[in-house]
Parts: C-alpha cells; sequence; structure tokens
C-alpha cells in the first residue's frame, strides 16, 4: 500500500481531487468481486493489491477535499469540529459493521460476504460523481517531479510540520500495531473471546464519545499540550499493555492507547491541511502515509521473530519506549 500512497497524492494536487476519488471507489468495485471469486492464492493477491490501491485513492483525497470544502463555506474556524464529528460517524460505523458483515456471511455465506462491498464501494463511486472540486484547490506545478521536489523544500522551510507528521505517524503506527496483536495477548492472560470482542467495539465506543470532543479539550489545553498529553497516554497504555498480565490493566491500557490514537486524527488532521497550502496539501499528507505503511512493511517482516524471541510484552513496551523517544525529539 505505501507504493500507491504519493502517487495517489500527486494525483490529487495536479490532477484533480474529485477524480482520484472517483477513480479509486471504481478500483474498489473490480477489487471485491475479483476477491469475492477467488479460487487461488494469486487471484487473492491481485485482489489484496487492487484494494490497497482502492483504498489509497479513494479515501487518502478525502482529507484535502474535506479541509478545502470547508473554506469554501467559510468554515475553516469550526474545521478541528467537523473533522472530530468525522472520525466519531466513523468509529460508530467500526462498531455496527462487524454484526452487519458477520450477519450476511452468516446467513448467505462467505461470497455474498464479500460480494456486499460491491455495494459499499458502488455507493461511494456513485456519491463521488457528484461531488465539485473545491475552488480553494489551484495545482502549481505541471509535472510530479516538480511536485515531489517543492514540497521536500515546503517541509525543509517547516519543521513544525515534519515534527507532527513523524509525531502522528509512528505513534499511530505503535498504536494500529497494538490493535493488531493484543488479540492473541487476551488469549494468553485468559480473556475469553467473547469479551474481546465486547472489549474492541468498547474501544470504537469510547473513542467515538471521545473524539466528538478533540476539538473542545484542544481548545481547553491547547496545541502543545494537547499533543504531547496524548502522545504519552498511548505510551502509558502500552506499557500496562507489556508490563502487567492482570487482565484489567491490560484492558485499561488498550482502550486508553486506542481511544488517544482515534482522539488525536481529527487533531492532526486540522494541522497538516492548515500548515500546507493547497497546492501541495495532498502530497505532502501522502509522505505521512507512505512512511506509515513503509514501516508497517518493514516491522511486520521481523515481528514475528522479534515476538517468538522476546514475547508480546516486551514487545508492547518496545513499542511505548520508543513511543516515548519519539515524543520526545517532536515536542513542539
Amino acid at each position: 500500500m505505501f507504493l500507491s500512497q504519493i502517487p495517489a497524492g500527486i494525483l490529487s494536487d495536479l490532477w484533480s481531487r474529485k477524480k482520484v476519488i472517483i477513480l479509486g471507489s471504481f478500483i474498489g468495485i473490480i477489487s471485491a468481486f475479483v476477491y469475492a471469486n477467488s479460487t487461488s492464492f494469486i487471484q487473492v493477491v491481485i485482489a489484496e493489491a487492487l484494494i490497497a490501491l482502492a483504498i489509497t485513492f479513494a479515501f487518502s483525497t478525502l482529507t484535502p477535499f474535506g479541509y478545502e470544502v470547508i473554506i469554501e463555506n467559510k468554515k475553516e474556524h469550526a474545521s478541528k469540529k467537523i473533522f472530530s464529528k468525522a472520525t466519531s460517524c466513523l468509529l460508530l460505523g467500526g462498531i455496527i459493521g462487524p454484526f452487519v458483515g458477520a450477519y450476511i456471511a452468516g446467513n448467505f455465506g462467505l461470497k455474498m460476504g464479500m460480494l456486499s462491498n460491491v455495494f459499499s464501494w458502488l455507493l461511494i463511486f456513485l456519491v463521488s460523481l457528484t461531488l465539485r472540486n473545491p475552488k480553494a484547490h489551484r495545482a502549481k506545478e505541471r509535472n510530479s517531479f516538480n511536485q515531489i521536489s517543492s514540497s521536500f523544500k515546503l517541509l525543509k522551510m517547516n519543521p513544525l510540520l515534519i515534527y507532527l507528521i513523524i509525531n502522528f505517524t509512528f505513534l499511530n503506527l505503535f498504536s494500529w500495531l497494538t490493535l493488531a496483536l493484543i488479540q492473541p495477548y487476551f488469549e494468553n492472560i485468559r480473556v475469553g473471546i467473547i469479551y474481546i470482542g465486547i472489549i474492541f467495539s468498547g474501544a470504537n465506543l469510547i473513542g467515538a464519545i471521545t473524539t466528538n470532543f478533540s476539538d473542545r479539550i484542544e481548545k481547553k489545553f491547547g496545541i502543545r499540550r494537547s499533543v504531547f498529553s496524548s502522545g504519552v497516554l498511548i505510551a502509558l497504555g502500552m506499557l500496562m499493555i507489556g508490563l502487567f498480565k492482570l487482565p484489567s490493566i491490560v484492558i485499561l491500557g488498550f482502550l486508553m492507547t486506542r481511544t488517544m490514537s482515534r482522539f488525536r486524527e481529527p487533531l492532526f488532521s486540522d494541522y497538516f491541511n492548515k500548515l500546507i497550502g493547497s497546492d501541495k496539501r495532498a502530497t505532502i499528507i501522502s509522505f505521512s502515509g507512505f512512511l506509515y505503511w513503509f514501516f508497517y512493511g518493514v516491522l511486520g517482516l521481523f515481528l514475528g521473530y522479534l515476538i517468538e524471541g522476546f514475547g508480546l510484552g516486551k514487545i508492547f513496551i518496545g513499542f511505548a519506549l520508543v513511543s516515548i523517544v519519539v515524543i520526545l525529539f517532536t515536542k513542539i
């Protein structure tokens, strides 16, 4: 997925926000059909590649697109609030979606469960056709090389933006890796599978409630304190998971990590959009996505060996310690 991040951002900036979203959703329709009808490993790999491409193209453009629509409607002062509510709705959808998917797969088969994704992508495709490119977006460069070059120059001139990208990317990475690894850890400390599902849903629900107030909390404490304290709480949550075997403490640490990670998303979206001009907005935001997926892939290659050698607990402690280093290095 990291290979398509920067091309998607460049296309969005140089070509058209709307067309990139349309292209991504169209690829998504194809990917769902291919996945549902796959009968071999190669077909599954192709489907996965198409899904990665679709997600990158369709969703990496939404943040700059949304912010430019906000500017057009002269609601820039309320951008954090709007992003907070959007993230909150996304999390609520994450609670409902698994139940709907399980119902379809259980009653109509796994293939129908996969085919249901076609309707989701089709809906996105149809909605994207009705969108209007925001007038606030203006391309300045003529080719992708100049676009990348000028974007790096902007980053070089703006250390605050670099710090924010590094901070958000790596803490988000460790938070999602924690989510990916927590189920076997829960099983190791004898948390029942039924309760694990409830915990995951609870994390989304708490995240949705907390995120809905991200803008108000940030307004009260300020940017520096919000970024620093939320990062510390993410690291503290991972430390609690790794250091203790008591289920209640591990669950609390997991909820803390996931809630604070979600809390930060609308805030950082707003920071990035305000610090980057419309002509480079999607390109520079795509750098964060590139870093995230690159290191996700690299860590994925070695994580299995590290878990076998050190155990899951020490891996979570490692995530926490690296997160603390990142927080201190990127303190604004």
